[in-house]
């Protein structure tokens, strides 16, 4: 059976505000360094109070993936004997007993997130079965390429693919498949998964971002765009996902908001969302770049 001091969730937050009650939580402040505001929470710029290797400074740009560094290389000082570690928001966190088909998010009154519960059990049965909690499938009608391309800049994911193609070349299949072979990826940067797993994916996500901030001017980025390699991790989480083939437990996340929206997740509803998910998913197939065309894909401007 885990207890608190072998498993921790992060909570990424970066403001004040009202929190699940449950020690495996630990709460940390994203972008601290950047921050006047004291939340009294864990740091992404300290350990136990003083300095520590961090990128806290790069949140505008890296987002969550600050709590995800500052855990990687500090959480184990404080936690000797963690063995699994995940990531939730501070408005978002893991469903264990509601479902929602149509769409990952199930929208909840924010009132009403201190009464949040884990299922513990449920997480040591993934956990124990070797399974990797994550988020649902988040569709498109494109592939993750195509999509990522017409929602930010198209040169930058083929930044990324010339670092993979370079540097991590055994993953350089897993890669295409992901971005030109398939039509959905694992949104928010959530999971909750072994420690050595997260230690190797870290090991290989920093090394991949890193390299890509020293080649992309961000600079005339605007607030949005700037927020740049926290939405290449979402998709480079589903790249890792498939190199390492994991064995997965999707789970919806709930949404804490002032005005949540009432689902229609009704019989309708539902049929609406299959046939809309085949065509879709039709289409795709017809048109998707296939194998031996991938890598040509990345040489068009």
């Amino acid at each position: 059976m885990l207890d608190d001091s072998k498993i921790k969730i992060l909570v990424c937050c970066h403001k004040p505000c009202e929190l699940p009650q449950d020690n495996i939580f630990l709460p940390i402040h994203v972008g601290a360094a950047l921050s006047d505001m004291s939340l009294g929470i864990q740091r992404d710029d300290q350990l136990n109070g003083e300095p520590c290797d961090n990128i806290s400074s790069k949140n505008r740009s890296f987002c969550e993936l600050t709590a995800i560094y500052w855990a990687w290389k500090n959480i184990k000082k404080i936690y000797p004997e963690l063995q699994y570690i995940g990531l939730n928001h501070y408005r978002r966190f893991f469903s264990f007993n509601e479902t929602r088909l149509t769409a990952s998010g199930i929208p909840k009154d924010v009132k009403n997130i201190s009464g949040y519960k884990l299922d513990t059990p449920q997480i040591e049965f993934c956990l124990f079965a070797n399974k990797v909690i994550t988020t649902p499938k988040a569709h498109l009608k494109t592939s993750v390429a195509s999509g990522y391309e017409h929602a930010h800049y198209s040169s930058d994911l083929r930044i990324v693919h010339d670092i993979v193609r370079e540097e991590f070349p055994e993953s350089l299949q897993a890669f295409n498949d992901v971005l030109l072979g398939c039509n959905y990826f694992y949104d928010c940067n959530m999971f909750i998964m072994p420690w050595n797993e997260f230690d190797k994916y870290c090991e290989w996500l920093f090394a991949i971002l890193f390299e890509a901030e020293k080649r992309i001017d961000i600079s005339h980025y605007d607030t949005y765009q700037k927020r740049i390699f926290g939405f290449m991790a979402e998709r480079l989480w589903t790249v890792w996902v498939k190199h390492r083939r994991y064995s997965l437990q999707n789970l919806n996340y709930l949404v804490y908001t002032e005005a949540p929206k009432k689902v229609n997740d009704g019989i309708i509803a539902r049929l609406k969302h299959h046939r809309m998910l085949f065509k879709d998913n039709f289409a795709f197939f017809l048109s998707k770049t296939r194998k031996d065309k991938q890598e040509r894909y990345w040489t068009v401007p």
